[in-house]
């Protein structure tokens, strides 16, 4: 990748607290209908690949994927590899460059934003549930109970496997989302709306599970895409996804293998402690618009605080 850019510089904001743009923008910028296109393609092939496990495993080999399982985790955690293969063809095929060019202007994932942004947010993860546990405990109904279908030994034998699957997953959303689709349509120089705020609220509906969460799925689809919409800006401003894949990881690493969301295939598959609140109370949508409130808070204390506003400059 040419004309690697240094750090980003501040410079004057206006009144509506918008800062300057974070060159995140590519040196050329393609067709809106190769990038249309291209995520149709991805997409497909990642539908592929679900079909493949459930037609494979679940219909001939007689494997239950509705089961909770290290297994199911694995199948599901693995599902998310073909997004890796099909965006390494679509880029290279439709665009001409490989998938190193969508993790910034550098072609490199920044390690040392990856490990800062994990340490960071697995702590406030850590803290807020343990804050979480004390009170509930005090008022004898905590919250979590242990896994009793999963020993330490076979936690500890699955942890390194489930990490790396884990790594992949996230990174596959990250490579999709705020890789291919953000940086591409970004660097159209088109307005947030489309290069932010539809990528994310994409996201939040690929989230959707009426059948586990019921009402409570539109509050997650309402939590994800305001997530997606947070990682999108920090992208912007840090000009890589390293920092959002570090946020990613840290999140998915403590809800899938620490402690997973009960009653639910994946959230119980290999996880230490399970939330005993169900998919489907109001507790658990209250608690959903409380994390989605904290989310908006620590990014505007960080973002005001690193670069003085809320969201980078559309002009650019």
């Amino acid at each position: 990748m040419c004309c690697e850019l240094g750090w980003i510089k501040r410079g004057k904001l206006s009144k509506l607290g918008v800062g300057m743009s974070t060159g995140y923008q590519m040196d050329q910028t393609f067709a809106v209908w190769r990038i249309l296109v291209g995520a149709v393609i991805i997409v497909a092939i990642y539908g592929l690949g679900l079909f493949g496990v459930g037609f494979f495993l679940n219909g001939m080999a007689g494997i239950d994927l509705t089961q909770s399982s290290q297994i199911t985790l694995i199948l599901f955690l693995a599902s998310f590899i073909p997004i890796w293969l099909g965006t390494g063809a679509v880029t290279r095929v439709l665009f001409g460059f490989s998938i190193p060019h969508l993790y910034g202007r550098s072609g490199k994932i920044r390690w040392s934003d990856f490990r800062v942004a994990f340490a960071y947010i697995f702590v406030i993860v850590l803290l807020v549930e343990l804050l979480v546990f004390a009170t509930t405990w005090v008022m004898g109904t905590p919250p979590y109970t242990r896994n009793g279908a999963i020993s330490t030994m076979d936690w500890l034998f699955y942890l390194l496997p489930l990490v790396v699957l884990v790594f992949l997953q996230i990174g596959a959303e990250e490579l999709f989302f705020r890789g291919y689709l953000l940086r591409l349509i970004y660097s159209r120089k088109a307005r947030l709306f489309w290069a932010v705020y539809v990528p994310s609220f994409l996201f939040g509906l690929a989230h959707l599970d009426p059948i586990t969460y019921g009402f409570n799925s539109v509050l997650y689809v309402l939590n994800t895409t305001v997530t997606g919409m947070i990682l999108c800006f920090i992208t912007l401003w840090r000009g890589n996804i390293a920092m959002a894949m570090g946020i990613h990881f840290a999140v998915n690493i403590f809800a899938i293998l620490i402690i997973g969301q009960g009653d639910t295939p994946i959230g119980s598959g290999a996880a230490l402690w399970l939330s005993t609140i169900a998919p489907k109370s109001a507790t658990l949508g209250l608690s959903m618009i409380l994390i989605t409130l904290v989310e908006i808070v620590l990014y505007s204390i960080w973002a005001r605080r690193r670069y003085g506003a809320l969201i980078p400059s559309e002009s650019r």
